[in-house]
């Protein structure tokens, strides 16, 4: 199980609303929040931001109280925060330690500027730019009749600051970045599609497994 699949696994079994008795297992839930205005409060969340019956609301919104049962319960969303810093780390490292609010994208053709504040992990970092992943509701699975839970990367590329879906699951699609820099630069989505074929699966499958390759794909256009 990958450690991404963990992090799922832990907050899609956290019922809504759970009241933790003090110890140690409430202190997995004890984070420092900073919100949007720069200002930061402890607590501890009472309501992960993944909620499997509220499909348009997953990664937007938690639920945090002052104390682990406390009945001061307030609901926080993307729009009001900049990241969530977990106070236990994990043993081994073995955690990720930081949420963060950013801009994703979530273009159409009718509406290519169209973008979705969300909370996303930070996975790899290069002067390319940043690789973020987040679990979501797999929209090709959907098309298939079947509903299931995928991990989706991002890439945030330098000098910008909306991030771009490029892998669910380990399923490659430029669809959203081709959209984005149809009048950008379209020779750019052009040049990374090609390498990624060029590739084949043995690419396909590197990538899957290490998603900060896509950034070196990236770094590689212009040069």
């Amino acid at each position: 199980m990958t450690l991404r699949k963990i992090v799922f696994a832990l907050l899609a079994f956290v019922p809504a609303l759970t009241l933790w008795a003090d110890g140690a297992d409430s202190e997995r839930d004890h984070v420092v929040v900073t919100l949007s205005d720069g200002t930061s409060v402890e607590g501890y969340i009472r309501q992960y931001w993944f909620d499997g019956k509220m499909f348009s609301k997953s990664n937007r919104k938690f639920k945090m109280s002052s104390t682990p049962s406390g009945s001061d319960i307030k609901e926080y969303t993307a729009d009001d925060v900049r990241s969530v810093e977990f106070l236990k780390r994990g043993e081994n490292g073995a955690y990720y330690p930081r949420l963060e609010s950013r801009l994703v994208a979530n273009p159409s053709t009718f509406k290519p500027g169209k973008v979705r504040r969300q909370f996303v992990y930070a996975e790899a970092h290069t002067a390319a730019g940043t690789i973020y992943w987040w679990n979501g509701y797999d929209s090709q699975r959907m098309q298939l009749g079947q509903i299931g839970i995928s991990t989706i990367y991002g890439v945030c590329l330098s000098g910008d600051d909306v991030i771009i879906p490029f892998m669910t699951g380990n399923v490659i699609s430029l669809n959203a970045m081709r959209i984005l820099y149809k009048k950008k630069d379209p020779a750019f989505v052009d040049y990374v599609d090609k390498k990624i074929l060029k590739g084949g699966r043995k690419m396909w499958d590197a990538i899957a497994a290490d998603p900060s390759l896509f950034l070196d794909i990236c770094a590689g256009y212009g040069k």
